[in-house]
């Protein structure tokens, strides 16, 4: 019970106050929703257009892809993706929400990125640290937040329940709260180090992704 009230610590404190940034901003999503069934509306009429009319909108709707480069999000329906990385876990993730870096040579970085504005940096990182065991690795990363009273603690982690040191701090950077949560994962003779860095007040739909791909981290 005390670990699992460690764990719902660490990473709950990512997101204080968050029902209630949501509650501010239910009547704009109602607002949404009215001008989602006005376009439904207009989306039927222009259904009713020539031929001609919807080629030359193919044709221009080209044009701007040929003349700037904007990211393509996933369809909707592009389902979970299992990512079996070399560095030694696998972690499920919503390719509609993150994009993932695996180009490092240690490091993965998973991070939550929509055409919603954010007011810092979201992502899940992996990092692999094959010669550091998890309680050396740990005990660094709260001396180097430079916080009195920032220590590893014990908690799990994961599918498994793996055993691992946790440790959290909160900085401010250019105003805003940004809280980071550390997993210290024992693996052989070394470590893997999951980082969950998001910011206080952070929306609330960001925190479930992030506890939907955490529950699913094994170690392979």
């Amino acid at each position: 019970m005390k670990r699992n009230k460690i764990f719902l610590a660490c990473i709950g404190a990512l997101f204080l106050a968050a029902c209630a940034k949501d509650a501010e901003i239910s009547p704009d999503s109602s607002a949404a929703a009215e001008t989602n069934v006005e376009t439904d509306h207009s989306a039927e009429a222009n259904e009713n257009s020539s031929d001609t009319a919807s080629e030359d909108a193919a044709a221009g709707q080209e044009d701007t892809a040929e003349g700037e480069q904007e990211y393509e999000y996933p369809s909707e329906d592009a389902g979970p993706v299992v990512e079996k990385s070399r560095l030694g876990y696998s972690m499920t993730f919503d390719p509609t929400v993150f994009t993932l870096d695996d180009t490092g040579e240690d490091s993965d970085i998973y991070t939550y990125h929509t055409s919603e504005a954010l007011d810092g940096p979201a992502y899940i990182a992996v990092q692999s640290y094959p010669d550091m065991d998890a309680q050396t690795l740990a005990d660094g990363l709260a001396l180097q937040s430079g916080q009195d009273g920032v220590a590893a603690q014990d908690t799990y982690f994961g599918a498994d329940g793996l055993d691992t040191k946790c440790v959290y701090y909160e900085e401010d950077v250019d105003g805003v709260t940004q809280a980071h949560v550390f997993y210290a994962v024992p693996k052989g003779d070394g470590s893997l180090l999951v980082e969950i860095t998001g910011y206080v007040n952070m929306p609330q739909q960001i925190e479930a992704k992030f506890e939907e791909m955490l529950g699913t981290f094994t170690l392979t």
